[in-house]
């Protein structure tokens, strides 16, 4: 099995598990193989290490399904830890289009409308102004889309967070 590894120094890893049997792995890091031997020292996330015969102390306190915290020769890192499947599926949500509504971001006047219905828009397009504070703001799609919905008019006072603009998902090209 496959994961991906991203720490919060930036650095991205890829761990690959080739063998595992009790207490010990072969392990390829970044292509690298590595022999690994550990030990679950309390149950409660310490742990002793060995790769490549050197020893280690090791804390390991999962924050979520995800997220870790791992602390190695007195340094903690944040670490993200994916597999190959879950990767996948993120991977696949992200490249879906996605639906898009536009919610007014303070208390305002809707000043004028930028859209119609069944306009397509691209992402950063101007949807509406908002007047607020004296201050006229251009509220912009963020993914872009088709406008599906028109909930206010110019000349409207609107509440912050109130739904203004729904957009449907730009289709895919083939």
């Amino acid at each position: 099995m496959k994961y991906y590894l991203s720490l919060s120094s930036g650095r991205e890893v890829e761990l690959e598990v080739l063998e595992q049997g009790p207490g010990t792995a072969r392990l390829l890091v970044d292509g690298r193989e590595v022999a690994a031997d550990f030990l679950d020292v309390d149950r409660l996330g310490q742990y002793a290490v060995g790769l490549d015969g050197r020893s280690y102390a090791a804390s390991i306190e999962a924050r979520s399904d995800t997220q870790l915290v791992v602390t190695l020769a007195g340094e903690s890192f944040a670490v993200t830890a994916v597999d190959e499947r879950e990767r996948a599926a993120g991977e696949l949500a992200a490249s879906r289009p996605k639906a898009e509504t536009i919610m007014a971001s303070m208390p305002g006047i809707v000043v004028g409308l930028r859209v119609e219905l069944g306009q397509t828009l691209e992402p950063g397009d101007p949807v509406l102004v908002l007047e607020a504070m004296k201050m006229q703001n251009e509220i912009c799609s963020e993914h872009g889309g088709i406008v599906q919905e028109i909930l206010v008019e110019a000349g409207e006072s609107v509440a912050g967070n109130q739904l203004l603009v729904k957009l449907a998902p730009l289709e895919e090209e083939a």
